[in-house]
C-alpha cells in the first residue's frame, strides 16, 4: 500500500480526527487513516487512486483540504 498525506488546517481537536477518520475509512481502497489534529494532517495508507474520493469525503464532512 502507498502512503499519502493531506493537509486539513481546520482539524483542531480529537472530535475532528474521529469525524475525518470515520468518513475516510469506509472508502474502498483505503487501508488505514491517521488523522492528527496537532499537525493538521491526515495520512492515508492505501490505493492512491482513492485520493480524490478521500479528499471529497473530508470536504463533505465540512473541512478544507490541501495537498
Amino acid at each position: 500500500m502507498d502512503e499519502y498525506t493531506l493537509e486539513v488546517p481546520d482539524m483542531t481537536c480529537e472530535g475532528c480526527e474521529i469525524v475525518i477518520s470515520g468518513a475516510v475509512t469506509v472508502i474502498p481502497g483505503v487501508g488505514t487513516v491517521d488523522a492528527d489534529s496537532s499537525t493538521g494532517r491526515v495520512t492515508i495508507h492505501g490505493d492512491p487512486s482513492a485520493k480524490r474520493r478521500v479528499r471529497a469525503a473530508i470536504e463533505k464532512a465540512g473541512y478544507d483540504v490541501r495537498d
